[in-house]
This record gives C-alpha cells, structure tokens and sequence, in this order.
C-alpha cells in the first residue's frame, strides 16, 4: 500500500453525510474491540493523557519538548493536524514517516474491516487514527506518549488507555451541543480521563470548573496538584519574539526562561507542563530546559505568517480562545485594529465570537474553511453586523485571502486569520509542513 492510498483509505472512513451526531456515539466499547483485535499495543508503553478546551495542543507539545530535552523515546498524538495526516502521529519530534504510515494502514485495514459486520461496527475515522498512533508507538518501544485527547474525554477514543499521568487544562464553551451548555457539565466530561490514584495536574481554571474537577478527583481518589498552588510566575516582558518569565515550581525547580510562542496563555500552558515533568519525576535542569525551549515550532498559534505587512494566523474557533487572541495582538504586537479573514465550522459560538471582535475589527471577511461542516458566512455575518463590524462575504477561501490581504495593505492594518484548523491550507508554503505525500491537500476531503 502507498502512501497516497493509505491516506485515502484514512478520509475514506469519514462519514461526511452524519453532520450530526449524539454523543452517545462514541463507544469506547468498540474502541477497545478495535485495540483488542490489534494486541492492545496501549498496554505497551507509559502514557500521559491531556485534556481540556483550550491550550491541550500546546500543553502536551511542550510535554514532548521537555521529555526529548531529558532524553526520553517520545511518541505525541495530536489532532487535528493542519496539512498532512503525518502531523497527528509524532516520534522524537518527527512526524511518523509515510511509508510507516502506510504500512500500519495496510496491516490495520483488514482488522477495520472484519469489524463492518460486527456488533461494534467499522471504527471511526477519529478511532482508526488513535489506534494507528498505539501501535506506531509500541513498535517504536517508546519511553513514554503524550496523547492529547479529542472531543471531551470520558467518552473519547483515547480514553481506553492507562495513563501514568493525566492533565486538564483550561475549560471554556466549546462543544456545547454534545458536552453540556455549562462549565461544570463540560468539566465532569473532562474529568473522565481521571484514574483512581493517578496524579491529576490541573491548570488554572474558571471557578466552577476547578470546582467541579476538584470534586470528580476526590470521588474518584485521584490525587490532584494545581499549578495555581504549586507554581508562581512573572512575564517580564512581551513583544514580538515572544516573553520572558521568572517562574517557580515547588520542590522542581526556579529560574528565568524566554517562551517564543506568544501569549499569556502560553505561559499557563508551559507551567503546566513543568508541574506535569515534576509529577513525572523529571529532574530540573536549567540547560536542558533551555533546550526543550529553543527553536520551538507550534504552528497556527497565534503565528505571526509576515512582519511586514503583519499577517497572523491563529486556530481560535471559541469565544474564549478568540479573547486570548485579541489580547495578545494587543499586549505583544501592540495591535489596536485589524482586518480579520474568518471562517468558522458549525457548532461554533459565532455569537460569542462577535462580540469579542466588537472594537477590534474594522472590516471582516468571511469565508469557508475547506471542511464539508463549514458554517455558511451569512449566519456569521448578521451578528457582526449587530456588533458594528462591517463584513465582505467571499466564500472561495483563496480569493477571500487576496482580497482581504488587499485590503488591510490598503487601510495599512494586520490582517488576523482565525477561526479553524482548516484555513490551513491558505498558508501551505509558511507552515514548514510537507505536503509532497498529499497532494490534494486543498480537498475538502481531506480534513477532520
């Protein structure tokens, strides 16, 4: 099997036409018929579960940093990924190369498909991916597997492994209409990746969801460590390279450390990851630490595309995340007004989005990501206008990006490209991803 092949076999599993589903749908049952047929290859190798709404990406990829840094064999799973599949399955900072991908495809299909007549019925796409992702590591005999989970966590694909370790990290509205309309709801889903005695690291949370988790942790006997109790921080400063911090972790570790990815969050999501080394046992080591920290490569977080003119792009699809975008065109880029190029996918707060925009955004083009949920530009549009943002509806994702590029040099403001992963592909040349393997990779069918 190519790798061409193997990857459309991957979209094949995708069920385009089930825009809508329950939640009740994600049955780990079937998950662990899928691993079991496999040989449970997640029994094979220690692993680290993050969860949470916002920041779980970067959260676990600086997890992966400081194991590499320390030495360790590191798997990372992610999801999604931008431009290539590859992204999603990573070993020692590299992705998993195609011909490796391709022959797990070949040796995981006929096991997929025996599955199609069984009670369980065929894996999903999302289920396929994860168990790709066991087995890639347990052949590789990794040390340890940060895996980032998906959607919520009890009930998510990743949740039949046993971690050593689990981590949340900041929870927000996202997902209303399969995880709960409240923080508390969405928490206690969160909360079902805790294990009886199993460390929990928690990062800063709004109230009722530290709340909420702190209680799930107690009935559940999962001993927790909150970095808001455990670390203490100072930015020193912001700007366009990024911060410097002083920070300390009780019983780790102190020191002063540069962070180029920007934001404040990123800076909560680091000391995360510092709490999660100390739980781990990781030493502290300020050279390594540097090294973890040095040429760091976290793609569409709030990535600054072109100084000059300023062109960013930021994956924020929620409210919140839309919040943390804007405050930190604000505090690192000195950004007042922009011209926003927007695409959302259904389900999003796009309400929520419009108000964060309200003051911030002169003009905004709206658009359609290359995903088959697209939300359509004129539900969006309405609700910015409410807000007194003027909108331009474009909906061939390529045009809209000329003419919005066009018009921020002509008003001589950043243009901000948010909303979702999969405006990706605007930006395939700048993101330092391989795209010789996926060819198609403007194919809506390629994403998910």
């Amino acid at each position: 099997m190519t790798y061409e092949e193997a990857v459309k076999y991957l979209y094949g599993l995708i069920n385009y036409e089930k825009i809508n589903f329950s939640y009740s749908d994600l049955k780990l049952d079937r998950m662990r018929e899928l691993v079991n047929r496999l040989g449970n290859p997640q029994n094979d190798f220690p692993s680290i579960l993050v969860a949470g709404t916002k920041g779980k990406g970067s959260t676990a990829y600086f997890l992966e940093r400081l194991f590499l840094a320390w030495g360790w064999k590191c798997g990372f799973y992610t999801k999604p990924h931008l431009l290539t599949f590859r992204e999603r399955i990573r070993l020692g900072g590299n992705l998993i190369p195609a011909s490796d991908l391709a022959q797990l495809v070949e040796e995981i299909k006929p096991v997929v498909e025996e599955m199609n007549s069984s009670p369980w019925g065929r894996p999903t796409y999302f289920e396929v991916s994860v168990a790709l992702a066991f087995l890639y590591f347990s052949r590789q005999k990794v040390d340890v597997a940060v895996i980032e989970v998906g959607l919520g966590g009890r009930l998510d694909a990743t949740n039949i492994c046993e971690p050593q370790l689990t981590v949340i990290t900041p929870i927000s509205f996202d997902h209303t209409e399969i995880l709960g309309n409240t923080l508390s709801a969405i928490a206690r889903e969160k909360a079902g990746i805790l294990r009886k005695g199993i460390k929990l690291v928690l990062s800063p949370q709004e109230k009722e969801a530290q709340e909420t988790i702190v209680k799930e942790a107690q009935e559940r006997g999962a001993p927790v460590s909150e970095v808001t109790k455990e670390c203490q921080w100072q930015i020193l400063s912001r700007g366009e390279n990024g911060s410097l911090l002083s920070f300390s972790v009780k019983d780790w570790g102190e020191g002063i450390s540069h962070l180029s990815l920007l934001g404040d969050h990123q800076v909560t999501n680091l000391l995360t990851a510092f709490l999660a080394a100390r739980e781990w046992g990781l030493p502290f080591y300020q050279e390594k630490l540097n090294k973890a920290l040095k040429d760091l490569y976290w793609p569409g977080r709030i990535q600054i595309i072109s100084p000059e003119p300023l062109v960013v792009f930021d994956v924020a699809h929620n409210q919140a995340s839309f919040s943390q975008l804007i405050e930190t065109l604000r505090s690192f880029l000195g950004v007042e007004k922009a011209i926003f190029l927007l695409g959302l996918l259904e389900g999003k707060d796009y309400p929520g989005i419009a108000r964060e925009l309200k003051d911030f955004a002169s003009y905004v083009f709206l658009t359609l990501p290359l995903n088959p949920k697209a939300l359509l530009p004129q539900v969006i549009s309405p609700y910015l206008e409410g807000e007194g943002i003027k909108t331009e509806i474009i909906k061939d994702l390529f045009q809209a990006r000329e003419l919005a590029f066009q018009h921020a040099q002509e008003r001589k403001l950043p243009l901000v490209v948010a909303g979702s992963f999969y405006l990706a592909p605007l930006f395939a040349h700048q993101l330092l991803l391989p795209l010789e393997e996926e060819k198609t990779y403007v194919d809506s069918s390629r994403k998910n």
